[in-house]
């Protein structure tokens, strides 16, 4: 009877025993559940230290965006005032960054993604960029990008087609001025006279002009300015060459380069002077500049004054490349890029663009760029090309980014 009473607490012992290990099972899986997972105690404490991480990240930067708020008069900053505090919190922040951009902090405050409205509510200002204040980087992207606020008393000649956002755009750069250029071939009735006299219309293309009815006007390279000769400079001012000229291509080349008869698209107080176009060698500045080819790193297109006729051009970096010269690009391959800031690709008003700078081929002969994108030359007397007027800006002008790919003058 005792043996059986034994026995029978052993079972009830065990099972017991049994169940409590169950039980403590039950409770690990339980606790370590409650602990792990997506909704664990653990990732919840881990995410709540980031969030308070994160908060204290966002916390800061606006306390620098107040302090930068308390030396303005006004409460909005400029976009560079904002950029400087988000550059101490966060890598790489871009230049063109809106209130929507997403940033990552650095290493340092933990590789946290953050809005830049978290930080900054306000109106996101541009700064202005003067001459002075670009980086070479700032000058070559700003190629093409359009530009308003800038209005001459001309500037009804230039008719814009449907999408295009500007009457001018930025075709160079460089280490003093902003040169501007018209976005589309002027009205015909614009171009200037001299002594009365004025260019000879195309019966084929609405704004296209020869140079017939006004070169005649000139006497050739005397009447060219100080600042044609700047533009030309391998022809007027290379020491080895200074060429002069009283061909019929100088005279029409005089005509492009007077300052005084295209004065109507230089707006006083804004420009210092205004041409009828491009010269060659401003041209392929900045194409250099604006479509740059890691092959010929001091620029594929370069241009040299052959003879007292005029330019000779090179696709392969002149004498720093290649070495090869034509009177025109030979081969479709080397054609320039469909960019309207240099190549106008519809021959709805006229076939191509005059350029400022006399052609090697012949002494009547003018460079131009065709709608193709090839730069070539033709006779002074054809009709079927238009004028873009070049503008030179003061060097104090600066720019304010105002849309995308649109800036604007400010005076």
């Amino acid at each position: 009877m005792k043996e059986n009473l034994r026995k029978g607490n052993r079972g009830i012992t065990l099972i017991a025993l049994v169940i409590t290990i169950i039980i403590l099972l039950i409770l690990a899986a339980v606790t370590i559940g409650a602990l792990s997972g997506d909704n664990g105690i653990l990732k919840n404490a881990a995410d709540a230290k980031q969030e308070t991480e994160k908060a204290q990240i966002i916390e800061q930067a606006k306390i620098d965006i107040l302090g930068k708020q308390a030396d303005n008069t006004s409460a909005e900053l400029e976009k560079n005032e904002i950029k400087e505090v988000l550059d101490i919190y966060f890598k790489e922040v871009p230049e063109d960054f809106t209130s929507d951009t997403v940033l990552t902090t650095k290493e340092e405050y933990g590789n946290y993604e953050i809005t830049v409205s978290e930080i900054y509510g306000g109106k996101i200002e541009e700064a202005g960029l003067t001459v002075g204040d670009m980086t070479e980087e700032q000058k070559k992207e700003l190629i093409g990008k359009y530009v308003t606020n800038y209005e001459p008393a001309s500037n009804n000649a230039i008719v814009t087609e449907e999408g295009i956002p500007g009457k001018w755009m930025i075709f160079n750069i460089d280490d003093e001025n902003i040169y501007l250029i018209a976005s589309d071939y002027i009205n015909t009735d614009y171009c200037p006279t001299k002594n009365g006299a004025t260019v000879t219309k195309s019966s084929s293309y609405p704004r296209g002009a020869s140079f017939s009815g006004v070169y005649n006007q000139y006497a050739g390279s005397s009447d060219v300015t100080q600042v044609g000769k700047e533009l030309n400079y391998d022809y007027f001012l290379n020491p080895e060459k200074a060429y002069t000229s009283t061909s019929s291509n100088m005279k029409a080349v005089a005509y492009m380069l007077d300052t005084n008869a295209w004065s109507g698209f230089r707006e006083e107080g804004v420009a210092e002077y205004a041409i009828g176009g491009p010269t060659i060698e401003l041209l392929f500045e900045a194409y250099n500049k604006a479509h740059p080819d890691d092959e010929y790193p001091n620029g594929k297109y370069k241009a040299r004054a052959k003879s007292a006729k005029g330019y000779e051009i090179s696709t392969d970096g002149g004498e720093e490349g290649g070495n090869t010269w034509s009177n025109y690009i030979t081969s479709s391959a080397d054609y320039l890029d469909s960019d309207p800031t240099f190549v106008i690709n519809s021959t709805a008003n006229a076939y191509g663009m005059w350029l400022a700078s006399p052609s090697a081929n012949h002494a009547n002969d003018v460079m131009l760029v065709r709608f193709g994108g090839t730069v070539n030359y033709i006779t002074y007397s054809l009709t079927d090309y238009g004028f873009r007027p070049l503008v030179c800006l003061e060097s104090r002008i600066e720019l304010k980014k105002t849309g995308e790919n649109i800036y604007e003058i400010i005076k």
